[in-house]
Order: structure tokens, then C-alpha cells, then sequence
């Protein structure tokens, strides 16, 4: 297995009304000339987590994503990368508009994989990492991660260290 120490966490840049899943973004990254979809996990508006343990169009975690090649080497080869379907308005400019449902995924996803990969100490957005690496700016995932953790998830479990200890790109 390879040695993961980030999650990262991204958006599809859809509208609220384009319901798509990994199989759609699976053939947008073959288009590219890339392996498949570069997510590990995909969240659908509705909630649902797409994986390739799920039988879905993801990449395995056995594998390196492709999804913060921008921000350097070996980026990809020691993160995770978790897309949240959304994250642009009608007009294709960054909005919030994630559902409900995809937070609760998120949230499960993200303590899951915290869970059985001891060695991810770090989260953040896409564009966290870019700030870190000093990639070309985007707005990927168009919410702020650090509050996001700190505001809906981190409090929940005040007697875990582990999720208390989660380092922050951001900061």
C-alpha cells in the first residue's frame, strides 16, 4: 500500500442542477488522457458515495490519484482525493450549493478514512494545497475546509484525539 498523509478534498465544478457521478467524470479524465477518474471517491448530490470498492468508476486506493497533479511531484502518489459533486452556480462561478446529504458523506468518508489510514495527519482543500505550493489559484472546493472541520465535525467528538489532532492545510 502506499503512503497516504492527506485527504483532499475537491468539487466536480457543476451546477446544482447537473447530477453527475463517477462514471461521467471518469470519461471527462480518460478524455484527458488520464487512467480513469482521478477521484478515489466521488460524493453524488444525493449523497451517495461512489468508490471503486463500491464497484464504481473511481481509482483504487491502491493507486495513485490524479487530481493535485498541479501542485507539484509526488503530490498525487500520497493523498486521497474525495470530489463533492457541485461547487459552481448556473453562471460556472464557485458557490457553496452542496447538499445536506453530500455533508453527512463527507463527513463519513473523511472519519472513515482517518480511521484506517493512521498515517493522514493532514485535510484540506484543493485549493489549500495549491496556496501551500504556489499552483495556478483555483476555488476548488469552493467552501473552506478548516471551518467546515471545525465547525461541523471536529466538536462532535471532543473525546477523540485522533480527529482533535487533524492537521489543517489552510493553517
Amino acid at each position: 500500500m502506499r503512503e497516504i498523509d492527506h485527504l483532499i478534498i475537491h468539487c466536480a465544478a457543476t451546477p446544482p442542477t447537473s447530477d453527475i457521478g463517477a462514471a461521467d467524470i471518469d470519461r471527462w479524465h480518460r478524455a484527458k488522457g488520464w487512467w480513469g477518474c482521478g477521484y478515489h471517491y466521488v460524493i453524488r448530490r444525493n449523497g451517495k458515495i461512489e468508490s471503486h470498492e463500491n464497484g464504481d468508476r473511481c481509482r483504487p486506493l491502491t493507486r495513485a490519484g490524479a487530481h493535485v497533479g498541479d501542485c507539484g511531484p509526488g503530490w498525487n502518489k500520497r493523498t486521497i482525493g474525495i470530489c463533492m459533486v457541485g461547487g459552481v452556480d448556473a453562471d460556472m462561478k464557485p458557490e457553496d450549493n452542496f447538499t445536506e446529504a453530500q455533508w453527512k458523506s463527507l463527513e463519513e468518508v473523511v472519519l472513515t478514512l482517518l480511521e484506517r489510514f493512521p498515517s493522514i495527519h493532514t485535510i484540506g482543500g484543493h485549493r489549500d494545497l495549491i496556496a501551500r505550493t504556489g499552483a495556478s489559484p483555483k476555488a476548488c472546493p469552493s467552501f473552506e475546509v478548516a471551518d467546515w472541520w471545525d465547525n461541523k465535525v471536529v466538536h462532535k467528538y471532543p473525546e477523540s484525539e485522533r480527529f482533535q489532532g487533524v492537521q489543517l492545510l489552510s493553517r
